[in-house]
């Protein structure tokens, strides 16, 4: 049974783990069989309370009220900087999207968890000459409720190691991205200076919150950014009737992001069909 599936023994990927395209066309049959009200392509533009557990929804196509509000939305709208100079150079780039472009060129991705991880290894076993910049604990790290890179990702990493087809740079610091090189300090604090074509900055994201303060709810600082105050139980914010969900609260790891779910969207039900919305 993967973590990933919604229905126990019904995702069947072609190697151990899915791929992107897998996983996506695995959730797409998902909501088609069971026939659910997704709005395709209908951003939503705003959320307002009308009245206690009583919104309004205002998307680029029409508008919707609601007793009860679940914010899914991620937390990859804004991808972390490092602040350093060069970094806004055409070839420094914070989002991962191919390899190809990149064959024979010298790639550098800078990060510790499993994006970072994937990048560098699909850069590596597509003919680029590929770094990994990361922090040795992040390398070592063996918890994937940390972050860490997944052992199907560190394994052919391994591999590509003993093939001297990738490199990995325990990272103290990036000092400065230039056209041609990047400048690093090592974890001992010494500078070496390495040729480079392209950067992948890949060292997280945070998500987009507006909505969720307009409507008055509370956030806090945690070890990952910036999140909303919610009950660890019942995944309501301090504002009757919103819940959140997924990447963007603490509980973001893939396991919980479906797991939460699972409990919560029983219970609003059962308030639905008792009428009771506090």
């Amino acid at each position: 049974v993967s973590e990933l599936e919604l229905v126990p023994n019904t995702l069947f990927p072609a190697r151990e783990k899915p791929t992107r395209e897998e996983l996506l066309s695995y959730y797409t049959r998902f909501v088609l069989e069971k026939n659910l009200n997704v709005q395709w392509e209908e951003a939503v533009t705003s959320v307002g309370k009308i009245s206690e557990n009583h919104f309004i929804v205002k998307t680029e196509k029409g508008e919707y009220e609601s007793r009860k509000i679940l914010f899914a939305i991620g937390a990859m709208q804004y991808p972390r900087h490092l602040n350093v100079k060069g970094e806004d150079l055409p070839k420094v780039h914070h989002l991962f999207r191919e390899t190809y472009p990149y064959v024979k060129k010298h790639a550098l991705v800078v990060g510790g968890g499993n994006s970072a991880g994937e990048a560098a290894l699909f850069l590596a076993q597509e003919g680029a000459f590929a770094t990994l910049a990361t922090f040795r604990k992040d390398w070592e790290e063996t918890d994937p409720k940390q972050g860490c890179i997944k052992h199907w990702v560190k394994e052919p990493h391994e591999q590509q190691l003993e093939k001297n087809c990738l490199d990995v740079f325990f990272l103290g610091g990036v000092v400065e991205i230039k056209e041609k090189e990047i400048v690093l300090a090592d974890e001992d604090g010494n500078i070496e200076t390495l040729p480079n074509d392209v950067v992948f900055i890949l060292i997280g994201s945070d998500a987009d919150l507006t909505m969720l303060e307009r409507l008055g709810v509370k956030t806090k600082d945690s070890k990952y950014g910036i999140v909303p105050v919610y009950d660890e139980e019942t995944f309501e914010t301090d504002v009757s009737g919103v819940y959140v969900v997924g990447h963007f609260t603490e509980a973001r790891h893939i396991g919980g992001a479906i797991e939460v779910p699972k409990k919560i969207i029983p219970k609003l039900a059962a308030k639905f069909k008792k009428g009771k919305f506090a």
